[in-house]
């Protein structure tokens, strides 16, 4: 089982970005050769499962969007449309985040940590202050 996630990890981001998603999709249905069976569910259930709790806690930086994103992406695999969002998504996001994620690699590992406490940090605070503006508390 490990073997086959790592060939199939491999084989994925092998693929051309914009693309990723819909290949995986025509991959997945031709090995299920059309039908829909027990691990697709799981995956849409697992998906689902994902999806629902980063709703509640969107505002974390991993555990809102990150694990929306992985839901979303094992759903994907099952559903076209989802493939083709996902792909959308990444090109975008891309687009977006590389100039932020090639000045981060060049940066020591203390300054990355750094970074990304201070980043949790500032979206925690960013957080709390609309809660007691909202709230009153």
């Amino acid at each position: 089982m490990i073997g086959r996630t790592k060939t199939g990890w491999r084989t994925f981001a092998a693929g051309r970005p914009g693309f990723r998603f819909r290949e995986r999709y025509r991959s997945r249905r031709k090995r299920r050769r059309g039908g829909f069976g027990l691990a697709s569910l799981l995956h849409i259930l697992g998906g689902v499962a994902l999806i629902v709790p980063s709703a509640l806690l969107g505002w974390l930086p991993v555990l809102g969007w990150g694990t929306a994103v992985l839901g979303l992406g094992m759903i994907a695999g099952e559903f076209y449309p989802a493939a083709r969002l996902m792909d959308w998504l990444e090109v975008r996001a891309r687009r977006l985040f590389k100039p932020l994620g090639k000045t981060l690699a060049r940066l020591p590992a203390w300054a990355q940590l750094s970074a990304s406490v201070a980043i949790a940090l500032a979206t925690f605070a960013c957080v709390y202050g609309l809660y007691s503006l909202a709230l009153g508390g």
